[in-house]
């Protein structure tokens, strides 16, 4: 049985750690064992997400700021532990693989799932610290485009280094509404109230939409799901732009699924992303997608197939695209219609983790074979 190491900065709700609760429900269970460490804690209530056994979770409680004393405790850890591979993710734990090469893992994987800033992508010192640590790295893994682009150009890793493995959706979870109310739009958006999430721009197309269509009040409610620290923030702006009788944050809801069956139009506003998962759960439901041209968002919905691209922070843009969708139900059921088919057939969670369980068997049978033939 292969046993991976997966190291993350945290395992609370999020994007990426959704992902690796699909990857890890869905792998092989007789073929692996796992193990999520995360160098600061996880939240527990998310963790029984994970219905697949043979999963532990550590937590390395790093301190904020500088601590080295975290990597002595993974050292420790992975000495114990001795996996087969360790698969990093994102910047803030590439440094745990130098702790796995001295720990004696022989198989390293990093994955890349995207940037919390626009600033984050071009900054050079990012680009520096990813350079000193690309020969202890076997595989790299990146979500879009944009990051295998980054990852060729910026780090100057070889493309033979590189596979490109999109998340995936789960299609029997998340599934269209059979009953829609047809005099209604209701607009959503699910995610971490933070900064970059950038909610505050669905308020800001919200106002303007209902002050230049006033008329579109009566029919038209916008609703933001999720928590996070910008909560307040959001709460006032909508008292600020007199938006109560139309916006509403819901707070966090367990049932993503069912709280997709209640949208008829998904809205992704964000500043960054890699891969949304969002975005594939709102297409796998059946909703025409709105969402700002960043990430890898192109890789997800083809423009005026499945929703529409908007520049990032324009609120104008995004207002003008929701009027659009509000006026003409049949482009918000075509488009609908076509972002199902489009995870059916290119974004399944069997697709995702079929392509995670072959790089994951490429990289020890060749450690295998070198061995035999040696």
């Amino acid at each position: 049985m292969l046993h991976i190491v997966h190291i993350v900065f945290s395992f609370d709700v999020g994007g990426l750690e959704n992902g690796i609760v699909n990857l890890l429900n869905r792998l092989p269970q007789q073929r692996y064992r796992h193990s999520i460490v995360c160098l600061t804690s996880y939240n527990p209530e998310f963790a029984e997400r994970i219905q697949a056994p043979n999963v532990d979770l550590y937590s390395l409680h790093k301190k904020p700021g500088k601590d080295p004393s975290y990597l002595l405790r993974l050292w420790c850890l992975l000495r114990k532990l001795k996996p087969g591979i360790v698969h990093s993710r994102n910047l803030a734990t590439l440094e745990c693989q130098a702790i796995a090469w001295l720990s004696g893992c022989r198989h390293r994987v990093h994955g890349e799932h995207g940037w919390d800033s626009d600033a984050d992508k071009v900054a050079d010192r990012p680009v520096k610290i990813r350079r000193l640590f690309k020969p202890l790295i076997n595989r790299y893994i990146a979500l879009s485009r944009e990051g295998e682009a980054y990852l060729q150009k910026r780090v100057e890793v070889e493309h033979t280094r590189i596979s490109r493995i999109c998340n995936g959706v789960d299609t029997d979870r998340f599934f269209p509404s059979d009953s829609r109310d047809e005099q209604r739009l209701v607009v959503g958006s699910v995610g971490r109230l933070a900064e970059v999430k950038n909610q505050a721009l669905l308020l800001l197309a919200a106002r303007h939409l209902l002050q230049q269509r006033p008329g579109l009040a009566e029919r038209v409610q916008f609703e933001i799901i999720g928590d996070g620290p910008d909560f307040q923030k959001l709460q006032q702006l909508i008292e600020e732009y007199n938006l109560g009788n139309n916006c509403r944050l819901l707070g966090n809801r367990n049932d993503i699924p069912e709280a997709m069956r209640e949208l008829d139009l998904y809205v992704q506003p964000s500043k960054a992303e890699g891969i949304s998962n969002t975005i594939l759960e709102a297409m796998a439901s059946g909703l025409p997608v709105i969402a700002t041209d960043v990430g890898g968002a192109r890789d997800l919905l083809e423009p005026e197939q499945q929703g529409q691209l908007i520049p990032s922070d324009d609120e104008q843009a995004l207002a003008e695209a929701i009027g659009r969708y509000a006026d003409d139900r049949n482009l918000l059921r075509q488009h609908g219609a076509s972002g199902r088919r489009r995870t059916e057939q290119l974004f399944s969670l069997d697709r995702m983790t079929a392509q995670y369980d072959s790089l994951y068997q490429s990289l020890v049978s060749t450690s295998t074979l070198k061995s035999i033939q040696g």
